[in-house]
């Protein structure tokens, strides 16, 4: 009996070794820091925080892994403004220096830009729609780009015998971008159109309203951010104005969209199923824009790092991914540094955003 304890006690002590001994080897590992540059507050901040979410939920994937690399989580909250940008992508190079930095949408990409070029950082801007944001050697985009979504756009519209058409469009680099590819499709195909241009976070609308309704459309395209898209939509609806209205994506921001019931948009691929019910509960919210693309980024940025001979080479590898099989579906890298997803047509139906056609 004295043996078999002995033994036993001897077999614990081993196990007890190897697992101080691969915890040893893991904490010497060389660390590769992502520093996420997003908007934790603001009009935005709901957004942000799921993003935040899947984020720990990708780094705990990754922690289970056997990587050449330990990789660290630096998260700050630029409130969606472009000098907070600035300050933490500062902070990230000066500070913590960082090997990689994923932030979210044009405005915020288009800072980052180059920082990354000048400090040689591998940077990802997910859901950025303009296309100067992945200039460059090291500065890629993971998201729908509007090319995709105004072909699906103009066809619904197409398709639904619209003839004419009113567009509100934010004065930013990327919604003018997208505004500008949709007339283009227009005039391509004889659909009239007025457009009208709001300053970013502009409350008064009700000139432009008036102006509008002027032009009889038979359906509104809000290329708008919050608050200036929720204004424009509760006054359409105090004008009851059974106009129809759309948009591409940002529908998704509404934190109410009971006021879009029956209302259809264009969206970004959406998650697989597997991932939409396991994205959910982890963040214990359906609020999922942007999720997808945010867990994608970090396993693009680290299949490049595992396979690249070194950091600093981590952007060629990162370059070679020509297709990828992501949590929102296939993905193809085009010649400028665009991770390209499709585009589908959604309804709110209930209150939710509900996939009717892909």
């Amino acid at each position: 009996m004295k043996k078999w304890l002995l033994g036993l006690c001897m077999v614990l002590v081993l196990a007890a070794c190897d697992g101080k001994k691969e915890a040893a080897q893991a904490d010497t590992k060389p660390v590769i820091k992502i520093g996420f540059n997003l908007p934790l507050t603001g009009d935005m901040g709901n957004i942000g925080q799921a993003m935040k979410g899947v984020a720990s939920l990708a780094k705990q994937d990754i922690d289970e892994k056997k990587l050449r690399y330990n990789y660290q989580f630096i998260i700050e909250d630029n409130a969606f403004e472009t000098r907070k940008t600035a300050a933490i992508n500062q902070k990230f190079i000066s500070l913590d220096r960082v090997d990689a930095i994923i932030d979210f949408t044009s405005k915020i990409g288009l800072v980052t830009n180059s920082t990354a070029e000048k400090n040689k950082i591998v940077h990802i801007s997910i859901c950025s729609s303009d296309a100067k944001v992945a200039e460059g050697k090291y500065n890629f985009i993971h998201g729908t780009q509007p090319k995709v979504e105004v072909e699906k756009l103009v066809e619904k519209i197409i398709e639904d015998k619209i003839n004419n058409v009113v567009i509100f469009t934010s004065v930013d680099q990327a919604t003018i971008t997208m505004a500008d590819t949709i007339k283009r499709k227009f005039a391509e195909n004889n659909v009239k159109f007025k457009e009208f241009r709001t300053n970013p976070g502009e409350k008064d609308v009700s000139l432009i309203l008036n102006m509008a309704k002027e032009e009889n459309p038979e359906l509104y395209i809000i290329m708008e951010y919050s608050p200036t898209l929720d204004i424009i939509l509760k006054r359409l609806k105090e004008m009851q104005n059974n106009v129809q209205v759309t948009a591409m994506e940002t529908f998704n921001i509404l934190e109410d969209k009971n006021i879009l019931e029956g209302q259809w948009f264009i969206d970004a691929a959406e998650i697989d199923k597997d991932n939409y019910e396991r994205f959910v509960t982890y963040n214990k919210s359906d609020n999922l824009y942007g999720v997808g693309n945010m867990y994608d980024a970090i396993m693009l940025l680290v299949q490049a790092f595992e396979n690249a001979e070194s950091k600093d080479k981590a952007v060629e590898e990162l370059s070679k991914i020509k297709t990828y099989r992501g949590v929102v579906g296939d993905l193809w890298q085009d010649e400028n540094g665009i991770f390209n997803s499709k585009a589908i047509v959604k309804r709110i139906i209930n209150g939710k955003p509900v996939t009717v056609e892909k």
